[in-house]
């Protein structure tokens, strides 16, 4: 009888070892589980356990889907994601944005979403400089904005539950602004039947929206981020594009920039002569330059690019670059082809004949201003745009090139008042 329970017993054991082995084979194979918080709230139909749906919560879905992860997305108070996250109790929140607190235990994704924020007031008051100083700001309780503001040392809020509440106190007088995102704003008010008439408007900057994850997960998972930010533009309903108004603002201000090169001889000059030397030049040569251009960019080496651009009217522009003070984040200047002739800053293509910079505006008539989608540079958190218009020589009126400008949209738009 006892070697029969000892045969049993060992057997047991071995079962319980070959069951355990095959868990742990299997937990390494299984795809990691992620875990997020979200401020979006649930629809009061869900259930409590029924993932959060619609927004931004369907672009995380989609960039998930995509990495073919398994993962949860539970609807929690901004504050509360916030310090699971820490706890490392979930392994990130969205949609948040990048405040420097939060950089201590969790790292920011590319942006999500790019939200316009603007300040609201009523047409009774006149603004400010700042709304800083002895003035009552109106935000949603727990929202992106109140995390913004109190970072930059606002601290007297009156705080609501819903934009719409929110709206309630400014128009009752019990706020003297609001922060909020441009386009909702418009919106709500216009379904609340509230008349533009009643409010004005003054830039406050763009804002990206993304998902923080927790330092702690991004540690077992070194290669996850990478993978989640290759995605979002797979996933993206719509592109970072300036509103009409906006585009007519950049379009007055970048206007005599455009005719101060156009006026330029030496700039003149410089494109005429790389378009007679490029004439003599095979596809295959003018293809080689580039990917010798491309190259120096991969081994950090730019001697190559420095020895083939007009260096004379690379330094002009660099200068009139500065004199814009900082209105302008670069300025190319490209021959008939869309070669480089000259570039304020080094810029990671030789040939940009076949970008919409080049496409959209080379033989088109001279008023013809082409502006492209708002770009988002996370190493310097700074959003910039590209414009772009025809180069044609001042005598001849035939076309020899193109220009662009690139101008930091947060720092043209707070000219406006």
């Amino acid at each position: 009888m006892k070697i029969v329970i000892r045969l049993v017993h060992i057997a047991c054991l071995s079962f319980f070892a070959v069951s355990a082995f095959a868990q742990v084979k299997a937990s390494h194979l299984q795809k990691p589980l992620v875990v997020l918080g979200t401020n979006v709230l649930q629809k009061k139909s869900q259930q409590p356990n029924e993932m959060v749906q619609g927004g931004s919560v369907d672009h995380v879905k989609c960039i998930l889907d995509k990495m073919q992860v398994t993962y949860q997305i539970r609807s929690l108070p901004w504050r509360r994601a916030r310090q699971d996250v820490h706890a490392s109790v979930i392994d990130g929140f969205f949609t948040a944005v990048a405040v420097d607190d939060a950089s201590d235990f969790a790292t920011f994704s590319a942006p999500l979403v790019l939200e316009n924020w603007y300040w609201f007031w009523r047409t009774d008051m006149v603004a400010p400089p700042s709304w800083k100083e002895a003035f009552q700001i109106g935000v949603i309780l727990g929202s992106q904005q109140e995390a913004i503001l109190s970072n930059e040392g606002y601290s007297e809020f009156v705080t609501a539950n819903n934009i719409e509440q929110l709206i309630k106190l400014l128009f009752s007088k019990r706020v003297d602004a609001v922060l909020l995102d441009k386009e909702l704003f418009e919106k709500t008010t216009k379904a609340m039947h509230i008349s533009s008439r009643n409010y004005q408007s003054r830039f406050f900057r763009y804002m990206p929206l993304g998902v923080y994850f927790g330092n702690a997960f991004l540690l077992h998972q070194p290669d996850f981020l990478t993978a989640f930010n290759s995605r979002i533009s797979l996933c993206a309903t719509a592109e970072f594009e300036l509103s009409a108004s906006e585009k007519d603002i950049i379009q007055k201000m970048v206007t005599p920039w455009f005719q101060q090169l156009r006026a330029n001889k030496e700039v003149i000059a410089a494109v005429v002569q790389q378009n007679t030397v490029n004439r003599d030049k095979s596809v295959n040569q003018l293809k080689q330059i580039d990917e010798q251009w491309q190259l120096a960019f991969k081994v950090g080496n730019f001697n190559f690019p420095k020895s083939i651009m007009n260096t004379k009217i690379s330094h002009l522009l660099s200068q009139i670059a500065a004199s814009s003070k900082d209105f302008l984040a670069e300025i190319i200047v490209m021959d008939e082809k869309g070669y480089n002739v000259a570039i304020a800053e080094m810029t990671s293509d030789y040939w940009q004949g076949d970008e919409d910079k080049y496409l959209k505006v080379f033989k088109m008539p001279e008023e013809t201003i082409f502006i492209d989608e708002i770009k988002y540079d996370a190493s310097s958190k700074r959003f910039q745009v590209q414009v772009s218009a025809p180069l044609s020589h001042p005598q001849t009126k035939k076309a020899i090139g193109a220009i662009t400008l690139g101008v930091d949209i947060d720092k043209a738009l707070s000219l406006v008042h």
